[in-house]
C-alpha cells in the first residue's frame, strides 16, 4: 500500500481468497515484485563480511580453541560441570545413552511436570512429564526454551557488591553472607521486605515462615505483573468465596471466549488446549465444540475461533448485559441495537443466542483477565442463568499457597520506603523496577532504602542496577524444590547438573541467613531442609506404606506424589452483585490494552533467542513489539505497517511502530509487554519498545485496559521483521494459488455430515506418470510419514521451539530474519480470507513433506539430498557444497541454507560461547556455513530405535519413534509413523476423506498428509 492511499477502491468488495498480508490482497506493485523472484532482494547476494553490521573479527582462536577442547573431551560431562573423561563411570550412566530425570518446570506458577533428557550429566532437552495430572506430558514454548536460560554465557557467575562509584565489583559468598546478615541483625525494628513471584512451594513458604521468625521485621510481598485479581474478586462478590473452579473445557459444547486468549496465553494453556481439543476429533463429530470469540484485537483464540466478532474490550461490559437480557428477559432488542452500534451482523449475535439456549448446561462464557471486575462478575451471573455450573470440576481445584499481594499493600510498603521505615529490600529473583507501574514511585523508593539485595537466576537487569548486592542464583534444572497447584498431588523438582557457575540456590541464601553464620551453607542445605519438611509435615498425611526414604526415592523419580485433599467448596451465587450490569461506561476515543506476549512473558524469557526468533502466531513479526490497529484506523491516523506513532495516557508517553492487523477493532491499541529492556542481556537489550510505562496503578479500566489514551503520528518508521511473506510459494503462474491449488482445504462439520466425501470433489486427478524410477524399495518394511491434523493444530508454536532444542537450529538475528534467511526448520503459515477488516483465519504447519518424487533430489550435482529405502529425503551435509538448486526446485520453500556460520555471526558470537556449546544435542550433527538443511523426520530419534529393534531382536514398528514435534505437540495434532502398517494411525490418517496433500497435482507424492479442517458454522453465520 502507498502512503496516499491505505484503504483500495475494492474495500468493499474484497477477493474472497485466501491471501496473507494488505500488500498481497491488493496486489501491491512492491508485492506483485517479490513474488517472482524465488528469494527476496539481497538474500543471494555475493557479501562483503567487513560491511556486514554486527559483524566483526571475533576472538576467532580463543573460541575455536575452547570448541575443540570440547569435542576433544567427547561430551563427557560430569555433573560438577568438569569436561574430562569418566574415570570410574557411574552406575546410572552408559554412555552414549540418555537418561531421563523428572522434575517440575518454574518458567511460570503453573509448575507444570517435566522430563529432562541428559546425556553424560548434560541436561539437553526439556519435554513433559506424563505422570503429569495435569500437563500430562506435555508444556509450553517457555517450558521448552528454558534450557537454553541454564547456559545463557551472561548469566551471574559470582555474587557483586556496588562500590561508592557507582560500579559492581566481585566479592566472594562468605564475605556478602556476613555483610548481609549485619544489616538485618542491624534493622533496629525496620522492616525488612522480601518481594517475591507467585509461591507456589509449601517447602520455600515453611521457609519464609523460618525467615520471619529469624527476623521478626520482615514481611513477604508477591506480586505479578498478568494476574487473575480481577477474576478472584469478582468470584468472591459473586459466590462469597476465592475457590474458582476449574472448568470442563472437553465438556463443552458451546464456548464464547470475552476477550480471553485461553488457548494462549491466560490460565494454564497446556491443560486448556488439551481439553479444548478433544472436542475438535473429526472422527466423533456429534461432540464437535462451537467457539465464539469475542475480541478487540486478534488473539491466538479468535484465530482458531469458529465464529470470532471484533469488538473493543471497554464494551464488553453492555455486550454481556445485552446478553443477559436476551437470555433472562427472552428480549432480543438491546441485542439488535447493540450489533447496529457496533456494526456487528445481527444474524452472527442471534446465531449465538440460539447456541446457547439450544445447549444450557453445555455452553460456557469466559471473560479475559484484562477486563474489569464488573464485567467478571456479570459474566458470573450469566453463566449461573445458562447453566454452566455443570461445566465446573469437582475432581480438582486450583491450590494456593500464599496470596499475591494487593495494591494497598504495596502502596503501604512504598510508603515506609519513602519514609526510611525500610532497612533492606530482598528480591527473590523479581525485576520490580521493570515490572510496577512507574506512578507507584518504586524507582525513587527504592533510592531511599539503605541495603537493596537482589537474587537473580539470570543477568543484569533493572532491578540489579539500583541494587547494593547482586547475587546469583541456580537455575530450575540446578536446584531442589516442590510446587502444590492443585489439590490431589504435590510435585518435586530436583536438579538434574551440579551449578555450572559460582551460584547457589536461593533457598540455600536464606538458610545461611537464618542460620546467623556464613559457613553453615552446603551444596546440601536446602535439599536436607526440603526433605526434613516432607518428612516431618508432608509424609505422615499421605498414609505411605512404604517407609519414608523408599517413598523419597520413588517421589523423585516419578516426579509427583498424589495426596487426598479434596476441592473446597465453591460457594452458591449471591444475589446481591446483579447491579453490577447496570454501571456501563461510555465508549469513545481509542482505548489501549496491553498484554502478555506470546514469546518473552513479562519479560523474564527476553534473553532467550529461541523465543526471540519465534514468529507471533497472529502476525508472524520476530524480535519485537509493535501496536496493532485496524486497517479503518491506519487510515486515520495516516500510517502503515513500521510507522511511528506516539500513544498517550495520562502522563504516559509511548512511541512505537505500527502493524496493520487484519480483524482487528476500530480505534483499539493491543500491545505486548516484557520488551525494552536495558541493563539486560546480549539478547534483550534494546529490543523492541517498553510499552510497560504505560501502566498505572490509578487510572484505567484495568492494570492493563485504559480508555483515556490520544494517539498521534509522529513521522518515522521503524522496521519490523515479519517472516509470513518470505515463503510466497504460492505466487507467481498462478494468482489465489492457495484456495485454487488446494494448499489449504476447509468445510465445515454440517457439509462434512452430509457429505464425508465432499473433499474429493473437484479435485486435481494426479497423472501418475513419472520419469522418476520407482522406488521399489518402499513397500518392503517401514516408510515413515506424518499427519497434521488442521482441525487440532492451534498454530501456536510448540512445535517450533522442541525442533530448535533437539536439531541445534541457530538463532540468526532480526537483520537475517528480515533478508529471509531465517533457519527454523517449520514453520506455521497464516493464511487470511475475506474482508479484510474482519478475515476468516486458516493455518497450516509446513515442513519438508519428505516427497516420494521430490524435485530437490534429482537437481543435486553432488547428491547431497538422497532418498531413502524408508521414505526419508535425506541431506548429507558434508557433501553439500551449497549450490541452492535443491531449495530452488522445492515447491514447499521448507530449505534453509546457511549463508554465515550463524553461531558465529550473531551477536558477535554469543553462540560460539564454551557454556552455550552444551545445549547442543551431540546426536544431531552442527552445520556450518554453505550447508543447505532442512526437517529430517527426527532421524536421529529413528536410528536410536532401530538400534533398540536389532539389539532386542524384534521388528522395528511405527509407533517406536517419536519427532521432537510430535511429542511437543499439545493437541496431538501431529502424528508420526509407519504408513505402510495397515493397522496404525497413521495409515489411518492418511487414508482419511478429509486427508489432502499440498500441492498434490504436482506429483511430488509427500509422505506428510494434512487433515482438513472444519469449522463449526451454519450458512446464517457466514
Amino acid at each position: 500500500m502507498s502512503d496516499k492511499k491505505l484503504i483500495p477502491d475494492n474495500l468493499n468488495n474484497p477477493d474472497p481468497d485466501y491471501w496473507r498480508s494488505f500488500e498481497e490482497l491488493y496486489n501491491d506493485p512492491s508485492f506483485v515484485e517479490s513474488s517472482k523472484h524465488e528469494f527476496m532482494d539481497g538474500a543471494v547476494d555475493e557479501f562483503d563480511t567487513d560491511k556486514l553490521s554486527g559483524f566483526s573479527r571475533r576472538k576467532f582462536f580463543a573460541l575455536v580453541g575452547a570448541s575443540a577442547a570440547l569435542a576433544a573431551a567427547g561430551c563427557n560431562y560430569r555433573d560438577k560441570g568438569e569436561i574430562i573423561p569418566y574415570v570410574h563411570k557411574p552406575e546410572e550412566i552408559t554412555l552414549g545413552k540418555p537418561t531421563y530425570y523428572a522434575s517440575t518446570c518454574r518458567a511460570c506458577p503453573h509448575s507444570c511436570g517435566i522430563l529432562i533428557k541428559t546425556r553424560e550429566g548434560r541436561p539437553i532437552k526439556i519435554d513433559g512429564n506424563p505422570d503429569h495430572p495435569v500437563s500430562k506430558g506435555k508444556i509450553c514454548n517457555k517450558g521448552h526454551a528454558d534450557i537454553l536460560n541454564l547456559y545463557d554465557p551472561e548469566r551471574l557467575a559470582k555474587p557483586m557488591k556496588k562500590m561508592n562509584d557507582g560500579s559492581f565489583s566481585k566479592i566472594d559468598w562468605f564475605r556478602s553472607d556476613d555483610e548481609i546478615m549485619g544489616i538485618f541483625d542491624n534493622a533496629n525494628g525496620k522492616e525488612i521486605a522480601i518481594i517475591t513471584h507467585t509461591i507456589v512451594s509449601p517447602t520455600f513458604k515453611t521457609l519464609l515462615d523460618d525467615f520471619v521468625k529469624k527476623y521478626p521485621t520482615s514481611k513477604v510481598y508477591s506480586y505479578e505483573l498478568f494476574n487473575e485479581q480481577n477474576r478472584v474478586s469478582a468470584w468472591e462478590k459473586s459466590y462469597g468465596t476465592t475457590n474458582i473452579p476449574l472448568i470442563k473445557w472437553n465438556e463443552a459444547k458451546i464456548i464464547l471466549s470475552l476477550e480471553s486468549d485461553f488457548l494462549g496465553t491466560e490460565g494454564n494453556i497446556i491443560e486448556n488446549t488439551r481439553l479444548y481439543s478433544e472436542n475438535r476429533n473429526v472422527d466423533d463429530l456429534k461432540n464437535f465444540n462451537k467457539l465464539y470469540s469475542v475480541e478487540g484485537d486478534m488473539s491466538l483464540t479468535g484465530m482458531n475461533a469458529d465464529i470470532r466478532i471484533k469488538l473493543r474490550p471497554d464494551a464488553q461490559l453492555e455486550f454481556v448485559n445485552c446478553l443477559w437480557n436476551a437470555i433472562h428477559d427472552n428480549n432480543n432488542e438491546l441485542l439488535k441495537s447493540f450489533g447496529i452500534k457496533y456494526g456487528i451482523p445481527f444474524k452472527k449475535l442471534n446465531n449465538l443466542l440460539k447456541d446457547i439456549r439450544s445447549n444450557k448446561g453445555k455452553s460456557i462464557i469466559h471473560a479475559g483477565r484484562t477486563l474489569p471486575e464488573n464485567v467478571h462478575i456479570a459474566v458470573n451471573y450469566l453463566n449461573d442463568l445458562i447453566g454452566a455450573s455443570n461445566l465446573f470440576r469437582n475432581d480438582s481445584a486450583e491450590y494456593s499457597v500464599s496470596s499475591l499481594v494487593d495494591q494497598e499493600k504495596l502502596n503501604s510498603l512504598i510508603l515506609s520506603m519513602n519514609s526510611g521505615n525500610v532497612a533492606a529490600v530482598i528480591h527473590l529473583d523479581t525485576n520490580p523496577v521493570f515490572h510496577f507501574p512507574s506512578d507507584y514511585g518504586y524507582v525513587d523508593a527504592i533510592k531511599k532504602v539503605p541495603s537493596v539485595i537482589t537474587l537473580t537466576s539470570g543477568n543484569y537487569n533493572e532491578t540489579t542496577a539500583l541494587s547494593n548486592y547482586v547475587l546469583p542464583v541456580n537455575h530450575g534444572l540446578e536446584s531442589w524444590g516442590d510446587a502444590k497447584t492443585r489439590t490431589g498431588f504435590y510435585s518435586l523438582q530436583q536438579p538434574v547438573i551440579l551449578p555450572l557457575l559460582e551460584t547457589r540456590q536461593k533457598e540455600a541464601v536464606l538458610l545461611t541467613w537464618i542460620s546467623g553464620a556464613s559457613i553453615t551453607y552446603s551444596l546440601d542445605l536446602y535439599r536436607n531442609y526440603l526433605k526434613s519438611n516432607w518428612k516431618n509435615n508432608i509424609y505422615p498425611s499421605l498414609n505411605s506404606k512404604l517407609d519414608f526414604e523408599q517413598f523419597w526415592n520413588g517421589a523423585l523419580h516419578d516426579g509427583i506424589v498424589l495426596d487426598h485433599s479434596v476441592p473446597p467448596d465453591q460457594g452458591s451465587i449471591k444475589s446481591s452483585g446483579i447491579n453490577e450490569f447496570n454501571n456501563i461506561p461510555p465508549v469513545s476515543g481509542y482505548v489501549l490494552v496491553l498484554k502478555e506476549s506470546y514469546a518473552v512473558g513479562d519479560g523474564r524469557f527476553s534473553n532467550n533467542g529461541w523465543l526471540n526468533e519465534l514468529p507471533n502466531p497472529i502476525s508472524k513479526i520476530v524480535w519485537d513489539n509493535y501496536a496493532s490497529i485496524s486497517m479503518k484506523t491506519a487510515a486515520e491516523l495516516d500510517v502503515k505497517t513500521n510507522d511511528l506513532i506516539e500513544i498517550t495516557s495520562g502522563t504516559r508517553t509511548l512511541k512505537i511502530p505500527i502493524n496493520i492487523q487484519p480483524g482487528c477493532a476500530d480505534k483499539t491499541i493491543t500491545i505486548e509487554l516484557g520488551y525494552g529492556r536495558n541493563n539486560s542481556g546480549t539478547i534483550s537489550e534494546g529490543v523492541g519498545f517498553n510499552a510497560n510505562i504505560m501502566q498505572s496503578k490509578n487510572s484505567g479500566l484495568t492494570p492493563w485496559l485504559f480508555t483515556d489514551v490520544k494517539v498521534q503520528k509522529t513521522g518515522g518508521s521503524y522496521p519490523l521483521a515479519i517472516t509470513q511473506e518470505f515463503h510466497a510459494f504460492d505466487k507467481g503462474l498462478t494468482k489465489d494459488a492457495a484456495q485454487k491449488r488446494n494448499i489449504i482445504k476447509e468445510g465445515t462439520v454440517a457439509e462434512y455430515k452430509i457429505n464425508p466425501e465432499f473433499l474429493k470433489e473437484g479435485r486435481d486427478e494426479v497423472n501418475n506418470t513419472s520419469l522418476y524410477p520407482p522406488h521399489t524399495d518402499l513397500k518392503k518394511s517401514v516408510k515413515w510419514a506424518m499427519s497434521v491434523d488442521l482441525n487440532k493444530c492451534l498454530g501456536c508454536g510448540e512445535c517450533v521451539i522442541s525442533c530448535y532444542s533437539e536439531n541445534n537450529i541457530p538463532v540468526v538475528g532480526k537483520e537475517q530474519v528480515s533478508k529471509g534467511r531465517d533457519m527454523q526448520w517449520l514453520r506455521v503459515d497464516r493464511y487470511y480470507s475475506g474482508d479484510p477488516e474482519d478475515p476468516q483465519v486458516s493455518q497450516q504447519l509446513m515442513l519438508c513433506q519428505h516427497c516420494d518424487h521430490a524435485p530437490c533430489e534429482n537437481v543435486c550435482p553432488v547428491s547431497a539430498t538422497t532418498h531413502s529405502p524408508d521414505g526419508l529425503n535425506q541431506m548429507v551435509y558434508n557433501r553439500c557444497v551449497g549450490t541452492r538448486y535443491c531449495s530452488n526446485n522445492c515447491p514447499y520453500k521448507v530449505r534453509r541454507f546457511n549463508y554465515f556460520n550463524f553461531r558465529d555471526h550473531f551477536n558477535n558470537g554469543y553462540q560460539l560461547s564454551p557454556i552455550f556449546d552444551l545445549v547442543f544435542n551431540p546426536e544431531v550433527t552442527i552445520r556450518s556455513r554453505g550447508v543447505m538443511e532442512k526437517c529430517t523426520f527426527c532421524i536421529q530419534r529413528i536410528m536410536e530405535a532401530r538400534e533398540d529393534a536389532i539389539r532386542d531382536d524384534k521388528p522395528l514398528k511405527g509407533s517406536d519413534v517419536h519427532t521432537a514435534c510430535q511429542d511437543a505437540c499439545i493437541t496431538t495434532a501431529i502424528h508420526f509413523g509407519d504408513m505402510n502398517d495397515t493397522d496404525s494411525e497413521i495409515n489411518k490418517y492418511r487414508n482419511h476423506n478429509l486427508g489432502y496433500h499440498v500441492l498434490e497435482n504436482l506429483n511430488t507424492r509427500p509422505n506428510v498428509t494434512y487433515l482438513a479442517k472444519l469449522k463449526n458454522t451454519d450458512k446464517e453465520d457466514a
